[in-house]
């Protein structure tokens, strides 16, 4: 169980890196634990013209999980400069679903980890 809290908790903070180094000013999360699993909801604003990052980031949380490298890779990051980090989030989740509102400068991303 403190692994789980560790992760989620490490995946937040990774979330709230990328769209603070974005700009955000207002950055929300919400974390719900179940039988089946977490639950991340992160709600952002970010400044400027962001789409093609926004799209980056998108694909690389979409990212299928791999349980067999959570352990070596999450030990490998560190700072969000490349998005290799994302990545990391990415293959740590289960499902992801990202909406993101152009004209409002605001994004919604849901993800789901299952308990291993």
């Amino acid at each position: 169980m403190r692994h789980e809290r560790l992760v989620v908790s490490r995946i937040v903070s990774e979330l709230m890196n990328f769209f603070f180094s974005m700009g955000a000013r207002e950055f929300q999360s919400r974390v719900t634990r179940s039988d089946e699993g977490h639950e991340i909801v992160i709600e952002s604003d970010y400044a400027g013209s962001q789409g093609s990052k926004l799209r980056e980031m998108t694909r690389l949380l979409r990212m299928p999980r791999a349980r067999e490298m959570e352990e070596y890779s999450w030990s490998l990051s560190g700072d969000i400069s490349t998005g290799q980090e994302i990545y990391l989030v990415g293959i740590l989740t289960d499902t992801v679903s990202v909406d993101h509102d152009e004209q409002a400068g605001k994004v919604r991303i849901v993800l789901f980890r299952k308990r291993n």
